[in-house]
């Protein structure tokens, strides 16, 4: 507090007085500046003159006014202040400090570069207890929920993963289903009906078993929620044993077990979410390789779950500290942190980088809302829209993680040679075609993605377009009435889970892609899903879903962009570093030598 009464008395009182300048000023001016009253000014000022940061000489007699003189240096006390609040972990105050006080932009430099000394690997020493090996790592992403019922973005998801765990682990780089909880299962003979054989001395971390039954109530709840899609065709749950049960289906669903290992499909338990669910998602508990230790504004701390089935991780425990948004510029980034040489030894040489990547990325695209009057309701504007977007050269200037241009939603073999469809000529007929009068094109866009969408706006300014972008947040883009506003929105999508991902994508609850769909389309749409859910091949299910695809992109109801790579470059002496396919690291298996 006393930092930033100096702070606020500097701003407002030495703004034209050189360094080490008495200036005249009141009591009462003061006080104002302080929002205070003049007898807690007084206090202030002595506690600033103990801290020898300013020199006060108040004035005696009518006339005689006081001086003031600021002593202390003011962007070396606002660093101080930024890594006091830090150390304690008010990481948003922290910045809004340097918002609010701190102009000079050597000042910021040098308190991320304080910063990134402070992320990474570290030990954690408290009184009384053994040294914890810890991983501090900030992000720029809101987790607004950790419910698997009602979860969308991929980090969330990630971060579910690493709390709950699901009946069955999908391994897209070997297409086996892993054991998790259930350790066995099988299925009818037409896919309709199947049952799964539960672990025995599976503990939530509470202490309390898992049982049938919190499978059961998992699924009757995530009936009522965001994430019902994926039991849309389910028509019963039954608890046959403690340890066994049936998920009996009305339509025969050939892919059922891989919907299983979606995340929203995690196992929540029943004796805990059945009387208090707000109390619960304070600080929730499930059976996975960690267990939430904190979870405020300002971070997620997770701990190892010493009992954990599949095996307590090395790391014991993990700090996910949220930055602000407006602080996403700069060059904080967890994707960095993990280059340098143990902190504990400054004598130590780097001995050699190794680059980890995952085998999926992410897909930027820009989807129309065909639920909304406009000129892009015309497909000769859409069209003429997509053909000006150069994608090739999007990922030369942009460079970063974009590997190649996109023409659907999952990246494949053949990405690297597929031919870009670019051509301003043909673009500026169809424009003309279409009527377009100049109106303004209102596009959304998170604050991640502003490089694509102002490089977007540029070309398409070329042909005349006038495109408006208006940043949202993580936890407004969605919204009914933010989306109803907007004539289109630019979105990456993660999609690692292939036909169950592409499916979500167009059933889910604010799915934008389904959310702005024509209206005419929903039927099909679900037959095609029903048709290649009862394919017994996936060759024929991928078929099955691209028509849906192939469809979007020939009326250009959507757009895609392009698809780029999750990286990460790290020491050598961390080992166990995977990016999984959520483009995250899964902190179960990190250690360091």
């Amino acid at each position: 507090m006393l930092h930033e009464q100096y702070f606020m008395l500097h701003q407002k009182l030495a703004v034209n007085a050189p360094a080490s300048m008495a200036t005249e000023v009141t009591l009462e001016q003061i006080a104002n500046t302080l929002y205070c009253s003049a007898r807690n000014a007084k206090l202030v000022l002595r506690k600033l003159e103990e801290k020898e940061w300013i020199i006060w000489k108040a004035g005696r007699g009518r006339g005689i006014r006081s001086m003031l003189t600021f002593q202390a240096d003011k962007e070396a006390l606002l660093q101080e202040a930024a890594q006091q609040l830090t150390e304690k972990g008010e990481y948003k105050q922290a910045f809004e400090l340097m918002r609010n006080y701190g102009e000079e932009i050597r000042t910021h430099e040098s308190y991320v570069e304080w910063m990134n000394g402070h992320f990474g690997f570290c030990k954690e020493e408290k009184e009384g207890e053994e040294a914890r090996d810890s991983l501090r790592l900030p992000v720029y992403r809101l987790i607004d929920t950790l419910d698997p019922a009602e979860c969308y973005y991929s980090f969330p998801a990630h971060m579910i993963q690493q709390i709950f765990d699901r009946l069955v682990i999908y391994e897209n780089a070997t297409d086996q289903y892993l054991p998790a909880i259930a350790h066995h299962w099988e299925n009818n003979n037409d896919a309709t009906v199947w049952t799964f054989h539960l672990r025995k001395g599976i503990l939530f971390h509470d202490g309390k078993e898992l049982t049938a039954d919190d499978v059961k109530f998992t699924m009757e709840r995530l009936g009522r929620k965001r994430n019902r899609w994926i039991l849309r065709e389910l028509k019963n749950v039954e608890v046959v044993s403690p340890r066994e049960v049936r998920f009996i289906l009305n339509k025969p669903n050939r892919i059922f077990i891989r919907y299983l290992s979606a995340t929203c499909m995690s196992i929540v338990p029943q004796h805990l979410l059945r009387f208090n669910e707000e109390q619960y998602w304070k600080l929730p508990v499930g059976t996975g390789p960690f267990q939430v230790e904190e979870w405020t504004e300002d971070r997620l701390s997770i701990r190892a779950s010493p009992y954990y089935y599949q095996g307590r991780p090395h790391l014991d425990s993990v700090q996910i500290i949220f930055m602000p948004e407006d602080a996403e510029h700069s060059d904080v980034r967890w994707e960095r942190l993990l280059q340098d040489s143990d902190p504990s030894d400054p004598t130590e040489e780097m001995s050699g980088m190794d680059t980890v990547e995952s085998l999926n990325g992410c897909t930027t695209l820009i989807t129309w809302n065909m639920r909304k009057p406009g000129p892009y309701q015309s497909i000769e504007f859409r069209r003429a829209f997509s053909l000006i977007l150069n994608r090739s050269g999007m990922v030369r200037e942009l460079g970063e993680y974009r590997l190649y241009p996109a023409r659907g939603f999952l990246i494949d073999d053949g990405a690297p040679y597929h031919k870009d469809r670019f051509d301003p000529d043909l673009a500026k007929q169809l424009l003309q075609q279409s009527g377009y009068d100049g109106s303004p094109i209102r596009m959304g866009s998170l604050a991640h993605h502003m490089k694509d969408a102002e490089w977007v706006q540029n070309q398409c300014a070329a042909i005349g377009i006038l495109l408006i972008i208006c940043e949202e947040k993580m936890d407004t883009i969605h919204k009914p009435e933010v989306m109803s506003n907007m004539d289109c929105i630019l979105q990456g999508l993660v999609l690692p889970g292939e036909e169950v991902c592409l499916i979500e994508n167009y059933e889910q609850e604010d799915s934008v892609v389904k959310e702005f769909m024509d209206p005419s389309l929903h039927d099909w749409v679900k037959e095609c899903i029903d048709d290649a859910l009862a394919s017994e091949e996936c060759k024929e299910r991928l078929n099955l879903l691209a028509n849906i695809e192939e469809r979007l992109r020939e009326e250009a109801q959507v757009s895609f962009l392009i698809h780029s790579k999750f990286q990460a470059q790290l020491h050598s002496s961390y080992k166990g570093v995977v990016i999984n396919n959520l483009g995250w690291l899964d902190f179960k298996q990190i250690w360091r030598v």
